[in-house]
């Protein structure tokens, strides 16, 4: 292989990783990028064996296998990946575009290589991979039920809760149709709301009574929500709150009655009753509220009158955002904003108020003026005192 006059013009200035080896390992030359990262003088690379001296020990005889295959084999371009080492023993890994190069007899008598760092990339990727698998971790803990169905109507993904919900392994789940795991299923209500999250891609969140193959039943609240994948459903087993809601509503029948027979005789206990009645509606109002707001939730959650003064703050607000309590009290969404977005405050309610429910992404601000990139899902809900506005605000860590 000749040197310099052989290769491309362009091979020093290529911004690209480039060296050329000879069938013997040998490197003929590299161009300025391949010195850059190496961190070595170009008289320091000339003329070394490249697998002995630039490629990491543990790495080298696989590197070496793909170059010899290639010089003996009748592929003119193959890619490979691995390592080099620097001067400063620093391990970069390049991706390297192989070319076979040949005398003018058509004999092969080389390689030249090209290649990227990857370093930064392959990094990111291990760490984008640890944090994908403490996601994985974190959704298989949920004691929230949770699963994604795909546009077969396939299990694609779905956690114990879930599994346990429906007296079913994930192993009998995954990649097995709803139909095929519960027959008779699409023919659900429940069923018609999925599909219609599905195929039109909108949210929905219901209270749904399951029965088993036994004929069992359990009632769990539902929220369904569209994703790449298909749909996501989350799903909370509300059966026991449910029988607490029916004997309650029995319980006020039959005092209903005690009171219609006893009145003009029982006033005393009249009183008794009605006092009854008035507690039993004020647990059911709790239960109520309890099924709306998770107390204990990682989430901040924020409940706003309809002029987006703050009413309520959970205690993940207020470490997000540095405020305590009774300081969220007397502030509202604004105190949130950036001074810039500030003036589009009222934007911001008209847009959620006419929406219901909406999910934005934004850029908030702390107490101590530190920006945060935000996810915000927002519900107006309607209770016994009027409207009011959900926030669930979810920290994004991609930007």
């Amino acid at each position: 292989m000749e040197k310099r006059n052989s290769l491309l013009p362009y091979f020093d200035h290529a911004d690209v990783f480039m060296v050329a080896l000879s069938s013997n390992e040998i490197v003929i030359d590299v161009n300025r990028k391949a010195i850059e990262i190496l961190g070595f003088a170009k008289e320091e690379i000339v003329g070394k064996n490249w697998f002995e001296t630039f490629v990491p020990k543990d790495k080298k005889e696989e590197a070496k296998k793909i170059f010899h295959n290639m010089l003996s084999g009748t592929l003119r371009h193959v890619h490979s990946e691995h390592q080099v080492v620097t001067k400063q023993g620093e391990e970069r890994t390049i991706n390297f575009h192989n070319i076979l190069v040949s005398d003018e007899k058509g004999g092969t008598i080389g390689v030249l290589s090209s290649g990227d760092d990857v370093t930064e990339r392959k990094r990111k990727e291990k760490e984008l991979k640890k944090i994908e698998n403490r996601l994985q971790i974190s959704l298989d803990s949920m004691i929230e039920g949770c699963q994604i169905i795909d546009y077969d109507w396939r299990y694609a993904y779905i956690n114990e809760a879930a599994a346990k919900q429906g007296r079913k392994k994930k192993e009998e789940l995954l990649d097995v149709t709803m139909m095929q795991a519960y027959p008779g299923i699409d023919r659900t209500e429940m069923f018609n709301h999925l599909r219609n999250c599905m195929v039109n891609r909108v949210p929905y969140q219901m209270n749904n009574e399951f029965t088993y193959p036994d004929k069992s039943k359990a009632w769990f609240k539902l929220s369904m929500e569209p994703v790449p994948e298909g749909v996501l459903i989350l799903s909370i087993d509300i059966t026991q709150s449910k029988a607490i809601e029916e004997e309650l509503n029995n319980y006020r029948y039959r005092l209903e009655q005690v009171v219609a027979q006893r009145t003009a005789e029982c006033a005393k206990v009249n009183q008794e009753l009605t006092s009854k009645i008035q507690e039993a509606q004020k647990i059911e109002e709790s239960l109520k509220l309890r099924t709306m707001i998770l107390d204990n939730a990682k989430e901040a959650i924020f409940l706003t009158n309809m002029k987006g003064d703050f009413l309520y703050s959970n205690e993940s607000a207020t470490k997000a955002y540095g405020y305590s309590l009774d300081e969220f009290l007397n502030k509202s969404i604004r105190s949130l904003l950036q001074p810039k977005d500030a003036t589009s405050l009222e934007m911001l309610l008209k847009h959620i108020i006419e929406k219901g429910q909406t999910s934005l992404e934004m850029v908030h601000m702390k107490k101590n003026g530190t920006l945060i990139p935000v996810k915000v899902d927002s519900n107006v809900l309607k209770t016994t005192h009027g409207q009011i506005i959900v926030m669930v605000i979810r920290k994004l860590y991609y930007r």
